[in-house]
């Protein structure tokens, strides 16, 4: 199994463009070759077609008017997929709304199966955890998962869509709603399926995509704002899982 290097904050302030500087730089020319590929994963939410940030407004397919006041969400368990099994990048990155949206890892040459994210913390590390195992800005870390951690519930909160919404359709946001995952049973995983080689300092482009609207519409089941408006999933699992569902559907995972 190859090993794989992660590129996190903790380790320094390098930019993408830094980043590959350095590995250009390591990169030896013809005969000698040498040198690992690169691969960014982006996080590229959008609500209604456009940019994800807090105070974004839209409308829903019920007419609602949304206004935005919380996104987060884990990425977890991010997989390169080889014949020999999985080679994990990451154990989890998070995403909340208006923040850096790449990542970006060291990887070793070859031909891989796939490549894979979980929506969500892998349960071999949700479970009966605790955050202070982890360096504290980690994203599974104390100050790196602050607002997404079930001390009550001993597991990480998933994703958060907070928001307040005018029922008739104004601007008049009053009614709340939230709309907070997690659990084991929640998890997501979102797969890119398709052989693919990593070459010599080569470097391959991942989206994952969906529209945080369409977590909303599951086909003929659309959850309303205003009649569903609240899950932290253990007091209401039906809704939670009709989100989850509607997640599943919505997110894509697309190389570029």
């Amino acid at each position: 199994m190859c090993n794989m290097i992660t590129l996190r904050s903790t380790i320094g302030a390098l930019t993408v463009a830094g980043l590959m500087a350095l590995l250009i730089a390591g990169c030896r020319p013809e005969p000698l070759h040498g040198g690992p590929g690169t691969l960014t994963l982006t996080a590229d939410f959008q609500m209604d077609g456009d940019s994800v940030f807090i105070g974004r407004t839209a409308f829903d397919t019920q007419g609602n008017h949304l206004r935005l006041e919380t996104f987060s969400i884990y990425l977890g368990g991010i997989e390169l997929i080889n014949d020999t099994g999985a080679v994990r990048l990451s154990d989890a990155e998070r995403w909340d709304a208006s923040d850096d949206n790449q990542w970006t890892y060291i990887v070793e040459p070859g031909t891989y199966d796939g490549f894979r994210v979980h929506l969500g913390v892998p349960s071999e590390i949700n479970t009966d955890t605790d955050p202070t195992i982890w360096p504290n800005d980690h994203p599974l870390g104390v100050s790196g998962s602050a607002g997404m951690f079930w001390s009550w519930n001993t597991g990480y909160i998933f994703s958060k869509f907070d928001g307040k919404a005018d029922t008739t359709g104004g601007d008049d946001f009053t009614h709340g709603f939230a709309y907070h995952i997690g659990g084991d049973a929640q998890l997501i995983e979102v797969r890119y399926d398709d052989p693919w080689v990593i070459e010599e300092c080569s470097h391959h482009d991942f989206s994952l995509q969906a529209d945080i609207l369409d977590f909303l519409i599951n086909g003929n089941d659309t959850i309303d704002v205003q009649t569903d408006p609240i899950t932290h999933t253990g007091d209401n699992l039906e809704l939670a899982t009709r989100y989850v569902q509607a997640q599943q559907n919505a997110v894509t995972l697309i190389k570029q």
